[in-house]
């Protein structure tokens, strides 16, 4: 019974044993009969819970049930960032184990990966990282068994492209630190990029050498001063930086000094896996200067957890994160778990697949897609396909609860700085394609928005105002109507007396020049602005470029050289007065406007054919917008020019100049010439005066700068209006209201003769050489004198006789000299008799002939002497009286000088006769006066206006000197 018993009690613990011995091997991850997987572990820290957490949950949960377990073969203690050192733990790794390495695991630094990736792969050993993400270890042919769980910094370029485009950023500079890891960043993105030429475009790239120590501080601070200022020059308001956290500090630094941040600027750096506040270290900046300068800085960083809320993950993993998420003592603790997860997965491949493990790596590692603790984990040559955060420094203020998350604005003090949240980068099903970025938080800018990439340039196109364009082309239309009136009125009223003998031909050729000129107004003031199709617009601007100076030129030749050639006619005629005997008709003074013309059409001829004026657009400095900086206005106008336009201007200015200058001087010196036969001589060189002022005027426009194109334009359509107006109205006026008066030209004209007013006449002083002169012609005279006397007797006797008999002769044929002083108002008595008598008696019958008459023969006898003698004897100061008196001329003295009277004229004729030998008399006389009052022979101004004689003036009319158009 008790054996029995015994017997039953063994039995019952032997069931109990192996029912329960299971599950405590279960529970304790113990498996006799399970292959043991060794993961070598080479790590810079002593302990990652994660990863004993991971080991746990893969051998109890699914390497269980494929028969497998991980074990971690950890070193002891931990491994340094030396090269030496690392290389040598790794190989005493290789050399102490029992059987052949089956993984690495490590999160060794990037330097130290460099040589043990390289290695391992003689040995053939997968190399599995969960820290590193170093583009330089992509590259497969050199480190073909290298793998590591990190998205690279290709992802992080791949999402700032992303953000670029996101935010419409074409135009972008690039910082990097020297050395593979930034310097390989940055060149990825620039090719990146460089694939969509049309949209990025790298404006400046400056990499960057920093060196450690006191010793190097200045040249840092200086180099970075320099690099920014270069920024700054090169207007690069987007900055995208890859330095490590040292050297982002002392930039930071910098750029608070040279202001390169605000609402301007940009940054955009590599963010760092780090719990740690970088920008505390040490720096010549204060705090909340570097902290002004981070404020707004971006950068992309991989999540130290995944903050998507997928529904598809696991209870391991999420109970991992729960466990874990407040757990910050390691940023990368999440990816080491994630890569436990990922090993068991591809084990667990392995062992379906039935290839060797580097073939699992190679061909079976892309195939693993699960939702782990850091996001969506999949692989594309060896490296993560994961999510990359878009983050955004904040200036905030700190809370007594020690929140910081009212913003803090650059002139308060006490800030801090926090990193916000802003983007989710995330890769859809295709692991090809760009990743997608998701909104998590708005993003804080300095001003109303995303600062601009550039300074937006605007080219502008200066034109002529049209509101100034029409006003000028109203102003043009009035003085062309006005143009076109006096014409009308010129060529209908040509028969009319006081027309005719003002040459409308001529005026006809002046109101042409003046018509022109107002049309090259309206040509000076189109642009292309004033046509809608842009196709035609060059073609039609280089016709209206050569038109503009054609047409200007030729109008100043017509009206000016009309003006020119009637102002030399009368100059010619006043002064040349004993030379010129053939009369200047009109046809001499349209060829001299015809002359001008073909000069001017030889001159612009030539400019056309050897130097073309061709529209040019011309494009200004540009300037800034004072309310809005981000714009740059870049302005450029259009300009009629030439190769050598200077030489052409100056040319034509100096011929145009010339002829103004000459022509100004021809009416200054016939300034006191009223011409009744040219009854607008004077309103002529009056017109000329206004012409010379205004073109000199004129021409101090180009000294204005050439963008105050408005004012440019307005001046010299203002001068332009002044002499053509001036010129039509002081041409025509006078003649309509002449034609008003006398519309059927009934009124005389005043006598050819009276053409010195005395308002305007000034004393002739003689020197002691014209009275030298004088003498010597006198003593020569003398012979001619004796000659006379007896004819003098004998004209004596015979006016005696007249007198007595018959008064005609005296009344109807006074003597010469008798003529030159003879009452006015017995002359215009006569005329108007005679008038009375004859109504169809033309105005030039005005002048007395001497009659053919064989009784008044003596007369033309006594005319000759008294011409003779009227020419000869200029031994008075010849004065013209201050006021009209009832003598055309006098012959008077100035204290002991001769002097006219009006009332003994005819006496001191008859005593001449009678006595002229007292002629010399009184000339030794004048001569020993005049050495007395000019004993330094004083020059004297000669008017040969004095030298006229009637006989002169009869010829003058005879030859038709002073010419009038028959029609």
């Amino acid at each position: 019974m008790g054996t029995e018993s015994f017997r039953l009690f063994f039995v019952l613990i032997i069931i109990l044993f192996y029912s329960v011995l299971p599950n405590y091997y279960n529970h304790h991850h113990v498996n006799i009969n399970r292959q043991r997987i060794i993961l070598n572990g080479l790590f810079t820290h002593l302990h990652y819970p994660s990863i004993h957490f991971a080991l746990e949950q893969v051998n109890s949960q699914l390497l269980s049930q494929i028969n497998l377990e991980f074990y971690l073969n950890e070193t002891e203690g931990f491994i340094h960032c030396d090269v030496g050192s690392s290389v040598k733990t790794f190989f005493d790794m290789i050399n102490q184990s029992s059987s052949p390495l089956n993984i690495l695991f490590t999160d060794a630094c990037q330097n130290v990966l460099n040589y043990i990736a390289e290695i391992a792969t003689y040995f053939h050993l997968p190399v599995v990282s969960f820290t590193d993400s170093d583009l330089s270890l992509s590259a497969k042919d050199r480190y073909s068994y290298f793998y590591h769980i990190v998205p690279s910094d290709h992802a992080h370029n791949l999402v700032r492209k992303q953000l670029l485009q996101y935010f419409n950023w074409t135009r972008f500079g690039l910082i990097y630190q020297h050395g593979s890891k930034y310097t390989l960043v940055a060149n990825d993105l620039s090719n990146l990029t460089a694939m969509d030429k049309k949209q990025f475009e790298v404006n400046l790239t400056r990499g960057l050498t920093y060196r450690h120590g006191l010793e190097w501080d200045a040249d840092n601070r200086k180099y970075m001063q320099t690099l920014l200022k270069d920024f700054k020059a090169r207007d690069v308001r987007i900055i995208i930086a890859n330095f490590n956290q040292t050297i982002a500090t002392h930039m930071f630094c910098q750029a608070a000094r040279e202001q390169v941040y605000g609402s301007r600027y940009q940054w955009i750096i590599l963010g760092y896996p780090s719990l740690s506040t970088w920008w505390n270290e040490p720096t010549d900046c204060s705090m909340q200067e570097i902290i002004r300068a981070i404020n707004g800085t971006l950068q992309t960083r991989v999540p130290r957890l995944s903050i998507d809320n997928n529904e598809n993950r696991s209870e391991y993993i999420t109970e991992y994160m729960k466990q874990f998420s407040k757990l910050e003592k390691d940023y990368f603790d999440a990816y080491a778990y994630d890569t436990i997860w990922s090993l068991a997965y591809l084990y667990q491949s392995h062992l379906l697949s039935d290839q060797s493990v580097t073939g699992v790596f190679k061909n079976v590692l892309e195939n693993i897609d699960f939702i782990g603790a850091t996001g969506r984990v999949r692989y594309l040559n060896g490296g993560r396909i994961g999510e990359v955060l878009v983050e955004q420094f904040v200036a905030c203020r700190m809370m007594k609860d020690n929140t910081c998350t009212i913003p803090c604005y650059e002139e308060e003090e006490n800030c801090h700085l926090t990193v916000v949240k802003i983007f989710l980068a995330k890769y859809l099903e295709s692991k090809h394609d760009s990743p997608i970025l998701y909104k998590l938080n708005p993003i804080m800018w300095h001003g109303n928005g995303p600062p601009r990439d550039r300074t937006n340039q605007t080219i502008q196109f200066e034109h002529i105002y049209l509101s100034v364009f029409i006003s000028i082309s109203i102003f043009s239309g009035i003085g062309l109507f006005i143009s076109c009136t006096f014409l009308a009125f010129n060529i209908h009223f040509r028969s009319h007396r006081y027309i005719r003998m003002s040459s409308p031909t001529l005026n006809n050729l002046i109101l042409g020049g003046c018509m022109l000129a107002y049309i090259s107004m309206i040509l000076m003031g189109i642009n292309s602005s004033l046509f809608p199709k842009r196709s035609f617009v060059e073609i039609i601007m280089n016709i209206i470029c050569p038109i503009r100076m054609w047409i200007l030129c030729i109008s100043f030749t017509l009206a000016f050289g009309s003006m020119f050639s009637k102002t030399w006619r009368v100059h010619s005629i006043f002064t040349n007065i004993n030379i010129t005997k053939k009369g200047i008709h009109d046809s001499r003074l349209l060829a001299i406007v015809g002359l001008l013309l073909f000069i001017d059409l030889i001159f612009l001829i030539a400019w056309q054919i050897f130097d073309p004026i061709r529209r040019t657009l011309v494009y200004t400095a540009p300037h800034r917008l004072k309310d809005n900086p981000d714009i740059e206005i870049i302005p450029y106008r259009e300009e009629c020019k030439s190769k050598n336009m200077t030489l052409w201007i100056v040319v034509l200015i100096l011929y145009k100049g010339l002829l103004m200058f000459y022509g100004s001087f021809l009416s200054w010196k016939t300034r006191h010439v009223t011409m009744p036969a040219l009854n607008d001589s004077r309103y002529i060189g009056l017109s000329v005066y206004i012409v010379f002022i205004c073109c000199t005027l004129g021409s101090l426009v180009v000294f204005i700068p050439s963008e105050q194109m408005q004012l440019s334009y307005f001046l010299r359509s203002f001068f332009i209006v002044i002499c053509t107006t001036a010129t039509v109205c002081l041409v025509f006026v006078p003649k309509i209201i002449e034609v008003y008066r006398d519309p059927h030209s009934k009124k005389r004209q005043p006598k050819v003769t009276n053409r010195l007013h005395g308002n305007y006449s000034r004393p002739t002083m003689l020197t002691i050489q014209h009275l030298s002169t004088a003498l010597a012609d006198n003593e020569g005279l003398k012979l001619v004198l004796s000659m006379q006397e007896e004819t003098l007797n004998r004209l004596s006797d015979q006016i005696n006789n007249s007198q007595t008999g018959n008064n005609s002769i005296c009344e109807s044929e006074p003597f010469e000299f008798e003529r030159l002083i003879v009452c006015d108002d017995e002359v215009e008595d006569d005329e108007v008799d005679d008038d009375e008598e004859d109504p169809t008696i033309e105005d030039e019958s005005s002048v007395h002939f001497i009659s053919n008459d064989n009784i008044l023969q003596p007369g033309r006898v006594a005319r000759a002497v008294s011409l003779c003698l009227f020419n000869k004897v200029q031994t008075g100061q010849l004065q013209w009286p201050e006021s009209p008196i009832p003598t055309r001329y006098s012959i008077p003295t100035n204290d002991n000088h001769y002097r006219a009277s009006n009332v003994a004229s005819n006496n001191l004729f008859r005593q001449a006769c009678q006595n002229s030998m007292n002629i010399n008399k009184n000339m030794q006389k004048l001569k020993v006066e005049d050495n007395r009052s000019s004993p330094n022979k004083i020059e004297h101004s000669y008017d040969s206006l004095v030298l006229l004689d009637e006989d002169r003036l009869d010829e003058m009319i005879e030859t038709d000197l002073v010419s009038s158009s028959n029609g």
